[in-house]
């Protein structure tokens, strides 16, 4: 595959990543996650919209379709925003992996929701707690309690592996790289606490902001080993896939500068070994799904800040 070299400037030194061409296949499926959080209104309607919105920006093809539940795992049909939005999903977007996250464990739930898929031909990927060190190491939620977690995605292996829909199926485990960069040491919640050596996951994604996130002052985006280095980790540990579950910043500097870093971020994601010698040997992200909209504090985090920045993305979504 031919490749070339781009250097990226990240702040005050320069980081040069062997970036691939925009045309080549990846073994990374590059995603968009539509969402409702921060101004939008957290309502159905607004999702299709946002949802229809960055497909169509994207090239018109998948884009991916995460759904989140404060609570146990909604079922198609049920009178709210993520049942209708299951249901909505079978029927209009078939060829979507559906990813839903989920607070409360429901062994009978997740039956029930497997028996959907599989009658709908739908692919999920089901996450329990969506960055879970948060909820443990600053909330104390038992649900999300070291033991529990555990348990509870052990509990899931086994209903998903006795189940008809298995192929169409991933476990999924979330954490958080803000968490761990800032907190873990002081605070407990660290990575090894939610991960097993022979863990039933199938893929242990992370996810990973720079502003809000990094230090205001630090000027510069962060680079690949910085974001990276905890799935790293994980993985010379476990042998566990990685992915990268969200992904976003607001566009500081100017926007050559900005849409210098997504290459370099991307690239580094689908060829983690040009990162630096320590990364030979690990394999591409499974995927990468970039948040399109603001935050909770309504900081944007899209990549519509900057068109060039849609059209390098938008080649590595068709790509994926």
């Amino acid at each position: 595959m031919r490749r070339h070299l781009m250097a990226t400037a990240l702040g005050a030194g320069l980081v040069t990543v062997t970036g691939m061409p925009a045309e080549a296949a990846s073994a990374t499926r590059f995603g968009v996650i539509a969402s409702t959080q921060g101004p939008p209104s957290d309502d159905a309607d607004t999702f299709r919209r946002l949802y229809a919105e960055q497909r169509e920006l994207y090239g018109g093809g998948p884009i991916g379709i995460r759904l989140f539940a404060g609570g146990r795992l909604p079922l198609p049909g049920e009178r709210n925003m993520v049942g209708t939005l299951l249901t909505w999903a079978a029927e209009r977007h078939p060829e979507e992996t559906i990813t839903i996250s989920h607070k409360t464990r429901d062994d009978g739930r997740l039956r029930a929701l497997l028996d959907w898929a599989g009658e709908h031909r739908v692919r999920l990927s089901v996450i329990y707690f969506h960055e879970v060190q948060d909820d443990w190491g600053r909330r104390r939620d038992p649900r999300a309690a070291p033991d529990v977690y555990l348990g509870t995605y052990r509990a899931y292996r086994r209903i998903v592996d006795a189940h008809p829909a298995r192929t169409r199926t991933s476990l999924e485990k979330n954490l958080m790289w803000y968490w761990q960069h800032y907190h873990a040491g002081k605070r407990g919640a660290d990575w090894s606490e939610f991960v097993e050596r022979d863990d039933p996951a199938d893929v242990v994604s992370w996810d990973t902001y720079v502003f809000p996130g990094m230090p205001p002052d630090q000027g510069r985006y962060a680079t690949p080993d910085e974001f990276f280095r905890y799935p790293h980790a994980v993985w010379r540990t476990t042998g566990r896939p990685w992915a990268v579950g969200e992904i976003g910043t607001t566009v500081r500097g100017d926007a050559a500068r900005f849409v210098g870093w997504v290459r370099t971020i991307t690239a580094a994601a689908a060829d983690p070994g040009r990162i630096s010698p320590d990364y030979a040997g690990m394999p591409p992200a499974r995927f990468m799904k970039w948040w399109a909209g603001p935050d909770a504090a309504g900081n944007e985090q899209g990549l519509q800040q900057v068109p060039a920045a849609v059209d390098v993305y938008r080649r590595l979504v068709a790509a994926g």
